[in-house]
């Protein structure tokens, strides 16, 4: 029972505000940013308030991402002081293999392809094997790259030209190879002074020819494909291309890249199996495309220096192109090691200019091809 009047009370509550009281029970945000997660501490009672974390704070980082920093930063460093350019294309590459290994790898792959082929070798006094040879020996004389174990100066003398009369490669010995566009940083793996082995394998299955330095391999099975002696100076010139523009040393190089970010991964515990799609997709297949074409390019280059008519080049990869159609109807250029033969085809007919330049310049060229085509005429 109150002890106010009846007016006085009705009055207080039309004018008294109440508290309102929360819904029971509470309720909580569905969602927490990851932000204000990541930023979640636990703080006991009389601590400080901890400030946001900075990510970007090497003091905050823990052990093992500062020691891949660290190793990322002089891993770089390392990897732009040894940049250097192929001298025959101007490509920015890493290098840090030297001559004189990559000249023993090659020493090591020579033995290796002896016990391997060396069965299947087709003997030195066999008519295949001293057509190969004068090839390999025009090619390697014409751009002072080396000469061929074994040859006699009767075979300097005759067998390029295959009659008597002219000298190494149909020219007058006194002009220097530099003045007519040879090389002029000779190393280890290429020189004057350097001896040459030409393995010809017995193997007509195989559509093949290969160099390492100091040996050029060929499979008897691409000679029909070369139809002739310029098919096969294109695809020899091609593999001594790859010697000249030191891709043995590039791709052994290429391991300490590969190396030394397998072991950044490890160490900051990143997945690696998209790092193997990145070394394939991105790094090893571009690569080994790049290098196969600046072989054509350089090998284009190689046999027009000795006299080979440069038009041959275009001609057998076109031919080579019409066997890959027949093996294969999938020709994705990202998915193979090698350029396709068509726009191999299409880049060498669009050099064809400066292969005939590099003949035009040598004038021995013109009167030895017409002597050989005389000589061809008089059989």
């Amino acid at each position: 029972m109150s002890f106010l009047p009846a007016t006085l009370q009705r009055s207080l509550r039309r004018t008294a505000k109440f508290p309102r009281v929360p819904p029971w029970p509470p309720t909580y945000p569905r969602t927490i940013s990851s932000t204000a997660w990541r930023n979640a501490r636990y703080v006991r009672f009389g601590q400080p308030t901890p400030q946001p974390r900075n990510h970007w704070d090497y003091r905050q980082w823990g052990p093992r991402v500062q020691l891949g920093a660290v190793i990322l930063v002089l891993g770089t460093g390392y990897y732009v002081t040894h940049l250097e350019q192929v001298p025959q294309t101007g490509r920015w590459r890493f290098m840090n293999t030297s001559s004189k290994a990559e000249a023993e790898l090659g020493e090591f792959s020579r033995d290796q392809t002896r016990r391997e082929m060396g069965a299947q070798a087709l003997p030195l006094n066999h008519p295949v094997t001293r057509h190969v040879r004068r090839v390999v020996s025009r090619i390697l004389l014409a751009s002072n790259l080396g000469t061929l174990s074994g040859e006699t100066s009767f075979e300097r003398e005759t067998g390029l030209a295959g009659f008597a009369g002219f000298d190494a490669f149909g020219r007058d010995t006194s002009h220097s190879d530099v003045d007519l566009g040879a090389s002029a940083h000779p190393s280890e793996t290429y020189g004057p002074t350097k001896e040459w082995e030409v393995l010809v394998v017995n193997d007509r299955k195989t559509v093949n020819a290969l160099a390492v330095p100091g040996m050029v391999v060929v499979f008897t099975g691409i000679l029909p494909v070369c139809q002739d002696e310029e098919g096969l100076a294109a695809v020899v010139a091609h593999e001594i291309g790859h010697v000249v523009a030191r891709h043995t040393a590039e791709r052994m190089s290429s391991q300490t890249v590969i190396w030394g970010l397998l072991f950044l991964l490890q160490i900051t515990g990143l997945d690696y199996g998209l790092f193997s799609l990145f070394q394939t997709f991105l790094m090893e297949l571009p690569n080994s495309r790049t290098q196969e074409r600046e072989a054509d390019m350089i090998g284009l280059r190689l046999m027009s220096r000795a006299c080979y008519d440069p038009a041959a080049s275009p001609s057998m990869f076109n031919r080579l192109g019409k066997i890959e159609a027949k093996i294969s109807k999938l020709n994705l250029d990202f998915l193979n090691t090698h350029p396709s033969s068509a726009s191999r085809v299409k880049y060498l007919e669009e050099a064809l200019p400066e292969g005939y330049s590099i003949m035009a310049a040598n004038p021995e060229c013109g009167g030895m091809r017409k002597q050989i085509q005389a000589f061809r005429g008089g059989l």
